[in-house]
């Protein structure tokens, strides 16, 4: 389909969406004007002001991003949580203009952000790294999989149930969260109090001095524990990083061989051209069922090797008992346990639109790492996300129209000056203090925020379209009509 619309009027020159609009059905900062298409077809469209035009609103709302951002990163929340209740509700873009703007306010924050986190410590054990690599290789090959599935079931949904299931969403696991404040304020108090259950907290079993002290373990033994301890307070281990990168670039290539009713792929499609010897890898033909398949039966091959090897690695951990409450791949059904938290990280994430860290830390402290550990390891496997969506708006038939390259460096620079500023001094507080369990409430102030947002989003179309446009069928493969 092809997405590059040129406006009629120089100030209102950004095509927003809304083909065949009436004259008030564009809403603010928007005008119902004739457009052309590439092939000079003429047609209506709502057309918008610039991104950056100056005016009071905009400029408070970007001022606003800053810190909201920043606060948010904190708990593994990035650029989506702005998407539906600033860019969408108040600016009124186009839902994928909006969704190229927070690509780009991602993937800088979050760059950013893990430069933070790798620098931090456990704030149990100061020798070991904030970041737990082993469920994080976990949960990490999981989500491209699940990831796809949620964006390709929301594409599919009319506005109104989408919303709704999104709005339930947020009402389901804002008690989870306020339940975990509040259970981890009070195991950080007795930690004050008490500083025999910071060890136990930390998961730790005997020392290096201890182990050698005992006769009840060989010298190849203490030997094994000094190096496991060693590995453990690795910055950065190389074989768990190599597993998730190695399985995130695989599944990346096989995700860009797939299209989507707005999306071609790279490989078969680069200019856009459906009229060529490629047209059976169409977003509306088979191949993108297939591909499906394929993505997802080299995602079970990956993890069965992974969970394999890892295992095998635990099986020696055992040997000398080391970190025994840190068993994520033994036994087998606390890896699928782990593995399905992971996948359903992937798909509420796609489906929702954000959340994905917000799934992430409540699921990882329900596996007993604690509130900053489970913060850390959410953000470094959301990372990754942000690299998967924003190497699909790279590719994105809509990037050379929606949001030019100086314009995007503009949200980079919004993103990055986020954490500088909002993440960074929040760090510091939280380690200052020994406030972790903060990271709840931030992220149960994110859900009512975006509550109110998909409110406001579902008011405003139904207002501007009619209420019949919320439950309209969006343009699927089942009705997807393609420009010729």
């Amino acid at each position: 389909m092809s997405r590059s619309f040129s406006c009629s009027d120089p100030k209102f020159n950004l095509f927003n969406g809304g083909l065949g609009c009436s004259i008030n059905g564009c809403g603010q900062y928007n005008k119902c004007l004739t457009i052309l298409n590439e092939k000079f077809i003429e047609t209506t469209g709502c057309c918008r002001v610039k991104i950056l035009e100056p005016n009071f609103v905009t400029v408070f709302v970007y001022m606003l991003i800053v810190p909201v951002i920043g606060i948010a990163s904190l708990g593994a929340l990035g650029g989506g949580i702005v998407k539906r209740p600033f860019l969408q509700a108040i600016l009124n873009f186009d839902a994928s203009i909006a969704g190229d703007i927070t690509a780009c306010l991602m993937i800088s924050a979050q760059i950013v952000n893990m430069v933070f986190i790798f620098l931090q410590n456990h704030p149990d054990v100061p020798e070991r790294p904030v970041i737990n690599y082993d469920i994080a290789i976990i949960y990490t090959l999981a989500i491209p999989v699940s990831l796809c599935l949620g964006s390709d079931l929301a594409n599919f949904l009319p506005l109104l149930p989408l919303l709704s299931f999104q709005i339930l969403f947020f009402l389901a696991i804002s008690p989870v969260l306020i339940y975990y404040a509040r259970r981890q304020n009070e195991l950080e108090d007795i930690k004050d109090q008490n500083s025999d259950v910071v060890k136990e907290s930390a998961l730790l079993t005997m020392s290096q001095q201890q182990i050698q002290n005992n006769n009840e373990y060989t010298e190849n033994q203490a030997r094994l524990y000094k190096q496991l301890y060693a590995e453990q307070c690795q910055r950065f281990p190389l074989v768990p990083i190599l597993i998730t990168l190695g399985n995130f670039a695989i599944n990346e290539l096989l995700l860009l061989l797939k299209s989507s009713p707005y999306q071609y792929s790279p490989y078969f499609f680069p200019e856009g051209d459906i009229n060529n010897q490629n047209k059976d890898k169409g977003p509306c033909e088979p191949w993108n069922f297939y591909m499906v398949l394929l993505l997802t039966g080299v995602n079970f091959m990956i993890t069965g090797s992974v969970y394999f090897f890892m295992r095998k690695k635990e099986l020696l951990k055992n040997t000398v008992n080391f970190y025994p409450h840190e068993r994520f791949f033994t036994p087998p059904r606390r890896f699928f346990f782990v593995y399905a938290a992971g996948f359903l990280t992937g798909l509420v994430a796609g489906f929702v639109g954000m959340a994905a860290g917000l799934t992430m830390v409540v699921t990882m402290v329900r596996f007993k790492l604690i509130a900053a550990v489970a913060g850390a390891t959410a953000n470094y496997c959301y990372f990754l996300i942000c690299i998967q969506v924003f190497t699909s708006f790279l590719v994105g038939t809509s990037q050379s129209q929606g949001l030019p390259v100086g314009e995007q460096f503009f949200f980079y620079a919004l993103g990055i000056l986020a954490v500088l500023t909002f993440t960074n001094f929040g760090y510091r507080l939280l380690q200052k203090y020994n406030i972790g369990h903060i990271i709840f409430y931030i992220d149960f102030g994110i859900v009512i925020l975006n509550i109110m947002g998909n409110i406001a989003w579902g008011i405003e179309n139904g207002y501007r379209d009619g209420f019949h446009s919320l439950e309209q069928q969006p343009s699927t493969c089942g009705n997807f009509v393609l420009d010729n």
